[in-house]
């Protein structure tokens, strides 16, 4: 099955010859009242000075002030109802790899197919590679992988990594909503320079890995992350990385994020995750999700 590349044609940052890519780390600012917000969430206060929910008047400061960061990102980006609204979708991810001088030396596209059945999460993603195409299916209980229509067995990484990959491709896809899941743990606080770091960690069994942390930085005057910053227990080892957000587009109410460039501590690019070719709630066939030979 062919899978397509990103179209060049609906991605307004991306490059072309006469115009390369910038790796600048900003992204378009998008005012809001995140300031008073915050301030207001802090200070136990509704936005319009009533007082909190019952359930929010239980929450610690920290937690309140976290709350509030996310609430005003999820309202930019379109509002819990877009989310709800997504019953399935279908979408490219492409990972592109940067040599040392910032020029791409690889990249690498999955496309995503991605439904949502009785609370359950649900994802099948075709991968191509040298050897032929990988397919990765999870349904939430049962998870399984095919290299060229041929079902492979439990050991093999592409196999291993079926939950794994199924799980991290609707994470960064869902943002912000994700963090609002059962079992994500969210506190937040100034930061002496300016802004402020939503703190992340998952309670066991959910995300990841238990022990994944994720920090995102806000400006006073944005309601979207300028900075993600995360340490991964996945794939048996730590890992840290830096990303910096770039693009937005929206498809009906849903915003979603277009660019991830990581950096090293020099700040010099060394990968990109890029979301393409989003199809909001397509109709999926119950087939594609069932373990061949079943």
């Amino acid at each position: 099955m062919h899978i397509p590349l990103p179209r060049d044609d609906r991605i307004d940052s991306q490059p072309t010859p006469e115009a390369p890519m910038d790796h600048r780390p900003q992204l378009p600012r998008r005012l809001g009242p995140v300031l008073a917000l915050a301030l207001a969430a802090a200070a136990g206060c509704a936005p319009d000075g009533s007082s909190p929910a019952a359930s929010t008047a239980a929450l610690e400061a920290d937690q309140v002030l976290a709350d509030s960061l996310i609430g005003a990102w999820v309202e930019a980006a379109g509002g819990m109802d877009a989310w709800h609204g997504i019953e399935s979708a279908r979408y490219t991810i492409t990972t592109v790899w940067y040599d040392s001088v910032g020029e791409i030396r690889r990249m690498r596209p999955r496309r995503v197919e991605y439904r949502k059945v009785d609370g359950v999460e649900q994802t099948r993603i075709e991968r191509p590679e040298a050897e032929g195409l990988y397919v990765q299916t999870f349904t939430g209980s049962d998870m399984w992988a095919t290299l060229n229509e041929r079902m492979l067995e439990p050991g093999i990484r592409a196999w291993d990594e079926s939950e794994y990959v199924g799980r991290d491709v609707v994470y960064w896809f869902g943002l912000p909503y994700k963090l609002y899941d059962p079992g994500v743990n969210r506190r937040a606080g100034a930061r002496d320079e300016g802004g402020y770091e939503v703190r992340i960690t998952f309670g066991d069994g959910v995300g990841l890995q238990s022990g994944d942390r994720y920090f995102y930085y806000f400006l006073d005057d944005d309601p979207w992350p300028e900075q993600v910053h995360y340490i991964s227990q996945g794939r048996g080892e730590e890992s840290r990385a830096r990303m910096y957000w770039d693009g937005y587009r929206t498809v009906g109410d849903f915003t979603y994020v277009v660019s991830r460039l990581y950096r090293d501590t020099e700040m010099n690019p060394t990968r990109e995750l890029r979301h393409d070719d989003v199809e909001l709630n397509p109709v999926l066939s119950d087939s594609i999700f069932r373990r061949p030979g079943s």
